[in-house]
């Protein structure tokens, strides 16, 4: 038989030197720092955008308003807005109604005062609306047209959108006659994709509350429940005591005592 020269070989798998897995976790580590920052970066990109459409429109002169504005603070507010969730839409009109602003971007109308009173308002309408909700906006009007706008942003996190560059914006007074076919084009695409997110949302919300895990629910409003032990006092007396106790007690049926005929007896001699 001849010998074999040459060492033999194994069929696993050449298992990973020191070296190469220290080279790999670096890289994971650097991969992962990365999209943190990158994370960071949106953040800040959305509080700057936040801070600055909190003073639009910058051209109020006539003929703009709030139903015409300037086509360029509309193509400023869609770039800085696109990337919202609507937490941060809730906080752009929080900070327009601290600058005394009406809380549509677009319109450049003191908010509304309402003057003293409780905390709800009866309208001209005939409704009960809460004052604070009231005194967001200059009038129902600029009310839909924020509200349009925030309908169509999206619970899914900033980085997870950012490379979408089909998810429009529409306004509700814009005028659509002069949209070529290319751009509707692109406004579908983009509302098709943007209803394929939050649906992918809705899909991770529910696979999280029903593996118990704090996913996107959690930010939602909750309510507060506080349990408090009820002090129970003990008696100052024995509802029975052993003296007090009836030995005929086992004679009682439905509340009425029977009796048992008496039998004389004799002795017998």
């Amino acid at each position: 038989m001849a010998n074999r020269s040459g060492k033999l070989k194994g069929i696993l798998k050449d298992s990973i030197t020191p070296s190469d897995s220290k080279q790999t976790a670096r890289e994971i580590a650097i991969h992962h720092a990365t999209l943190l920052q990158q994370r960071k970066d949106l953040e800040a990109q959305i509080l700057d955008s936040v801070i600055l459409l909190s003073e639009y429109p910058l051209v109020r002169e006539a003929p703009y308003s709030s139903a015409n504005p300037a086509p360029s603070d509309v193509s400023d507010f869609k770039a800085n807005v696109r990337l919202f969730q609507p937490s941060d839409y809730d906080d752009l009109i929080e900070e327009r109604n601290v600058n005394e602003l009406c809380g549509y971007t677009l319109c450049s109308r003191p908010r509304r005062q309402t003057g003293g009173g409780g905390e709800w308002k009866i309208t001209s309408s005939g409704e009960i609306v809460k004052r604070k909700e009231l005194e967001k906006w200059c009038s129902q009007i600029c009310a839909r047209r924020a509200l349009f706008v925030k309908v169509q942003l999206n619970e899914t996190a900033a980085w997870e959108r950012a490379g979408i560059p089909d998810i429009q914006i529409d306004l509700l007074d814009e005028d659509k006659s002069t949209e070529t076919e290319a751009d509707r084009t692109a406004r579908k695409l983009g509302e098709l994709k943007l209803d394929d997110q939050r649906q992918a949302a809705r899909d991770s919300a529910a696979l999280a509350m029903e593996r118990g895990v704090n996913g996107i629910t959690s930010s939602m409003d909750k309510v507060k429940i506080t349990l408090k032990e009820k002090d129970v006092a003990a008696p100052s007396e024995m509802v029975s005591q052993l003296g007090n106790t009836n030995t005929e007690d086992h004679l009682l049926v439905d509340g009425h005592r029977a009796k048992i005929p008496e039998e004389d007896t004799k002795d017998s001699k």
